[in-house]
């Protein structure tokens, strides 16, 4: 049976693996990203014609949430329940947290946590009167340990662990589940961003002992589809009974911390 899940981040990376894995069970799915040009979007160049059908673009800033869930309202599929959200909008930002400024704390605050947040509540109260329903968050195996020059990134995913697990938990009695995944390095956009070449920096898996990073155990950074299976896990009736659970998907980065 169909239902209508909501995910930010859709255009490329994470985010489209995740609404494509579930347009192919036959779900309706609400799409936003930030990007303007919807015929450049990574997942709308892969869809079939069937799958088209039964995917809502958006094209809109996450951190503006009272005019996103305007346009969730007016989508085809306005008037049934939502089923599952998936939070994998974010950006990632470099730099020393000496050197912060107060302008880069509140844009970055706002998209990697105050719109998520905003559009889970608005999300959640959708589905309260339903009595059933799930959202998966993505966070950051950074949120568990210190990174050099991550400070921004991991404080802000730090926020978002901690604010999900308590929505979690006001969330249970209404037979609501609030899960996070917490990648570690993901073979994306955001990840290739801090590359100098067309190659992973060694350190990555290997490790770097100048900027404390243990390496990756397994030996290999992961595919977004590795994230996107962790996130279909948490939203489908295998876990029905997991909820305020961060499931790591690193290879091992952060040693189980």
């Amino acid at each position: 049976m169909s239902s209508v899940f909501i995910v930010t981040g859709a255009a490329r990376g994470i985010g489209a693996v995740v609404a494509i894995k579930l347009l192919q069970q036959d779900h309706q799915v609400i799409g936003i990203d930030l990007n303007s040009e919807l015929n450049t979007w990574d997942i709308v160049q892969q869809l079939s014609p069937a799958q088209q059908q039964n995917f809502h673009a958006i094209a809109h800033d996450i951190s503006q949430t009272n005019s996103l869930i305007e346009h969730i309202q007016q989508s085809p599929w306005a008037d049934q329940p939502i089923t599952g959200l998936v939070n994998a909008a974010g950006i990632l930002e470099m730099g020393s947290l000496l050197d912060t400024t107060a302008a880069q704390w509140q844009h970055n605050l706002a998209v990697n946590f105050m719109g998520p947040a905003l559009l889970s509540q608005w999300v959640a109260k959708q589905m309260m009167p339903h009595k059933t329903g799930a959202i998966v968050s993505i966070s950051s195996n950074a949120a568990l340990i210190p990174r050099m020059n991550m400070g921004l990134y991991a404080t802000t995913k730090a926020t978002v662990s901690h604010y999900f697990k308590n929505l979690a938990l006001e969330l249970a009695p209404h037979g609501i589940r609030c899960n996070l995944v917490l990648p570690g390095s993901t073979l994306t956009q955001m990840q290739k961003q801090l590359w100098t070449d067309e190659h992973p920096p060694r350190g990555i898996v290997e490790g770097n002992l100048e900027q404390y990073r243990s390496g990756i155990p397994l030996g290999k950074m992961a595919e977004p589809e590795d994230v996107a299976n962790a996130i279909l896990f948490l939203l489908s009736d295998q876990a029905q009974q997991i909820t305020m659970h961060e499931l790591v998907v690193d290879g091992g980065a952060t040693l189980g911390v």
